[in-house]
């Protein structure tokens, strides 16, 4: 399982994945609001978990995903 750490601003995400022994295995960040990022997440493979802060004035976009 592929674990994603998202870490959100009022401009923009940035998100890194780690695998199941916490080595890193990619990092990006996008603006705010952008679609990059789920398709990024996606390529990773199947099995992912998310870990976001919990800020819903700017997250909502991304819980909607």
């Amino acid at each position: 399982m592929i674990v994603i750490g998202v870490d959100v601003h009022k401009q923009a995400v940035t998100a890194v994945a780690v695998d199941e022994a916490g080595r890193p295995l990619d990092e990006k960040t996008v603006p705010v609001g952008s679609d990059q990022l789920v398709g990024w997440a996606a390529a990773l493979g199947d099995e992912r978990l998310w870990a976001v802060e919990d800020c819903r004035q700017l997250t909502r976009w991304l819980e909607r995903q």
